[in-house]
């Protein structure tokens, strides 16, 4: 089979941007990244129908929506090419359950901070404590169905890692700026060894220089915009 044409569009500092690009690094695809900003609403001649990224061509048709972007490439996978699912059909369910755990209830939580701590926007009233009780709330269910000695569904990396490692690596971060570094670790002591695992996978480990190499840009940027 050919190797088919991709192309990801969105940014490195995007968490839904980079949990599709660990999974095309998991299967081994050639891929080109092509930075592009949210909110540059083009359709139908380019961009997403949201104007929201990341989106996904691949041989020129486009592919919307994170989740549905992983999916897709699951379908797409040949036989030599492994599974980012469990086996089984229950353990599989469980494998996208935790994903929503972490997206809905953890990141959803939390982004009430990040026009604060990462674009220096005023601090609502009552946000961090907000964010605080939906965070736990959030561990609490994704500490009832997940493990942490090895990966969250058990001995295999799956997508329910690579959601965790990029909202829960950004949520840590945007905690510390808001003045509660450790707050998560309190909720489940347990992660600090997982979270290392994970920052230890090549695929993370390529993705993580890329997005800081990319915050390192920004910054840069709005620096000498400002002077």
């Amino acid at each position: 089979m050919p190797q088919p044409s991709i192309q990801l569009y969105g940014s490195p500092i995007s968490t839904y941007y980079n949990k599709v690009k660990i999974a095309l690094l998991e299967f081994g695809w050639a891929f080109e990244e092509v930075e592009y900003a949210p909110g540059e609403d083009r359709w139908p001649q380019a961009g997403s129908p949201t104007a929201k990224v990341p989106f996904l061509l691949w041989n020129g048709q486009g592919v919307y929506e994170s989740q549905t972007i992983v999916e897709f490439l699951e379908d797409q996978r040949g036989g030599d090419t492994p599974s980012l699912y469990p086996a089984a059909t229950f353990e599989r369910a469980r494998c996208r359950e935790l994903i929503q755990y972490v997206e809905q209830y953890l990141d959803g939580s939390a982004r009430v901070l990040y026009p604060s701590v990462f674009w220096g926007q005023p601090m609502p009233d009552g946000a961090v404590e907000s964010a605080k009780a939906g965070l736990a709330r959030g561990m609490r269910a994704l500490s009832r169905r997940a493990g942490f000695s090895a990966w969250l569904c058990g001995d295999a990396f799956t997508h329910a890692d690579a959601a965790a490692w990029v909202h829960l690596s950004t949520i840590n971060w945007a905690l510390a700026r808001a003045g509660e570094k450790g707050f998560l670790l309190a909720c489940e002591p347990a992660l600090e060894g997982y979270l290392q695992r994970l920052a230890e996978r090549p695929s993370i480990r390529q993705t993580e220089q890329a997005r800081r190499a990319a915050a390192e840009r920004l910054r840069a940027a709005r620096q000498t915009a400002g002077s």
